[in-house]
């Protein structure tokens, strides 16, 4: 007898693999990558403008050499935000967030970037006129793939704020394996432009 939910957690990881694995071979194609990136960045203060987010406060990430986005992705999006908030990965799979400062980061305990200064709990993102998040995969319902972990999951659960994917172009992917619990995102990012997922409550 098959277990629909072990069946569930299999398909994610072969996702998660396949998508991993192609990450490194981008990050391996420095220029073509940097041009990817660059092109995200520009595509996200496009999205930004949509949901009327300039000049208000967003959430942002800091991408790992792999993910897509510049190396300062914050500090740009943060000539467009009066605030960026960035997340801090905390035990037990939570989050903190804390103010983007020029200057004031840290290597965090994943490895990624983290801001130095006041900490907050998500409850801040709900002040955010756009949160920005990292995808391994998404598909044209907006179902995400992160990394397994649940952190975003925990984060943005019970959250009426639109949300937008950062993912490669074709990291978009005709179906992303979810379950009844998994949320749809309410945009999708891309170096070739941004997309608007069809009756999503921030719509």
């Amino acid at each position: 007898m098959t277990d629909p939910a072990a069946e569930l957690l299999q398909e994610k990881q072969r996702m998660r693999e396949d998508h991993t694995a192609a990450r490194r071979q981008l990050r391996g194609d420095t220029e073509r990558k940097a041009r990817l990136d660059q092109a995200i960045v520009a595509h996200t203060v496009d999205c930004m403008r949509h949901f009327e987010a300039t000049g208000g406060a967003i959430a942002a990430y800091s991408p790992l050499p792999s993910e897509p986005g510049t190396a300062d992705f914050p500090a740009q999006l943060a000539a467009y935000a009066a605030r960026v908030w960035l997340p801090i990965s905390l035990a037990q799979g939570r989050l903190a967030w804390s103010m983007y400062q020029e200057g004031a980061s840290t290597p965090g305990a994943l490895g990624i970037t983290e801001p130095v200064g006041e900490r907050h709990d998500s409850a801040v993102l709900r002040e955010c006129a756009l949160v920005v998040v990292p995808a391994l995969a998404v598909d044209r319902s907006g179902m995400r793939l992160g990394k397994g972990a649940g952190y975003y999951d925990r984060a943005l659960a019970g959250l009426h704020v639109p949300v937008a994917a950062v993912v490669f172009d074709h990291e978009v992917a005709e179906k992303v394996p979810h379950g009844q619990l998994d949320a749809p995102v309410d945009a999708v990012i891309t170096p070739s432009g941004f997309f608007i997922v069809e009756g999503t409550a921030a719509r």
